[in-house]
């Protein structure tokens, strides 16, 4: 595992700060009507935002790392990210996994999408909380 803490060149740097934005963006939206009585999302639409807050954090992370993330599920970002971030721990693995679970489009073989429920989507924000504190501790390093 690298623990390279160098500086990332500055269009990395841009790179990293704007995924971050745009996580914190969807995360909100996410957060803020999970769960919540009369919210105009349904749950598709709440897993949606989970899906991209989470590539959008593991990409600003490998962003800071000076590297442009290659893959776009939350799993294999999380391994890409793994060569970088000593911090990275099994719960934020289990969540990259659980929020990658619901789709299989990459495959011909796959089952195609199925929708989370409520509680699944709970564990989600729990863990999706976790990984955006330390992109954001990151991202404060530089």
């Amino acid at each position: 595992m690298s623990t390279n803490t160098n500086q990332p060149e500055a269009e990395m740097k841009a790179q990293a700060f704007s995924c971050l934005n745009y996580a914190n963006g969807f995360y909100k939206s996410f957060q803020g009507s999970l769960n919540k009585p009369g919210s105009r999302f349904d749950n598709d639409l709440l897993y949606n935002f989970a899906v991209m807050s989470v590539e959008k954090y593991f990409v600003a992370l490998l962003a800071r790392y000076d590297w442009n993330g290659t893959h776009h599920m939350p799993l294999g970002l999380y391994k890409e990210a793994e060569d970088f971030e000593p911090e990275l721990t099994e719960s934020m693995k289990k969540t990259a996994i659980l929020v990658g679970k619901f789709e299989a489009i990459c495959s011909l073989d796959g089952f195609g999408y199925r929708t989370p429920s409520t509680e699944e989507l709970l564990q989600m924000e729990t863990g999706i909380q976790e990984i955006k504190v330390l992109v954001e501790k990151r991202l404060s390093e530089i």
